[in-house]
């Protein structure tokens, strides 16, 4: 009786489970795939770009420009990187005020598909940008710059950011530090 009861409550339930869906099943957005090969070409914190910047350069003119801003405060600046242009580009990707304790990095660049707002499918390159405060321990300016030459990619470019904290620090001595230099609190 417990039995027939049991089923005749959950038959209809389980007959109608396949209607609900109401439609094909929700498209996945796939994973970033990596672009091969990419290099960093230049990393310095000297200051010679002080601003926060994300930039994609797709022609020399333009990466001399950002090349000599980036090198200037160096007594000695290092040659220009060769880049094909035709094949590669370089993504400039300045922090802005840190620490010398503190660091820019990209952990990946890669390409995948995203919807539009049209309904339709592009596909984009995303570069992932990790910010890593240091442990406060310098009372020092340093401006982090880093190029990075990349495939070729004549679409959109995203700059997904990424933030953490250097490994051992002590919690208090990173949040809510006086700025001694600017006389202010520094942000978490």
């Amino acid at each position: 009786m417990r039995r027939r009861l049991l089923f005749v409550l959950l038959a209809p339930a389980c007959l109608s489970l396949p209607a609900c869906r109401g439609g094909p099943a929700p498209v996945s957005t796939p994973a970033v795939a990596p672009v091969a090969p990419s290099e960093v070409v230049f990393y310095d914190n000297s200051g010679g770009i002080r601003d926060s910047l994300r930039v994609v350069v797709r022609d020399e003119s333009t990466l001399r420009e950002f090349w000599e801003s980036a090198t200037s405060t160096q007594l000695a600046p290092p040659p220009m990187p060769a880049v094909d242009f035709g094949r590669e580009m370089v993504l400039v990707i300045g922090a802005g005020r840190m620490t010398p304790a503190d660091q820019l990095q990209v952990d990946s660049v890669g390409v995948r598909d995203e919807p539009t707002s049209g309904g339709g499918r592009q596909r984009v390159l995303e570069a992932v940008v990790r910010t890593i405060q240091g442990c406060q321990e310098f009372n020092a300016d340093a401006y982090p710059v880093v190029f990075l030459r990349v495939q070729r990619f004549d679409g959109t470019v995203r700059f997904t950011e990424r933030r953490d904290q250097s490994a051992g620090c002590d919690p208090t001595s990173l949040f809510g530090q006086v700025d001694a230099r600017a006389g202010r609190r520094r942000p978490a």
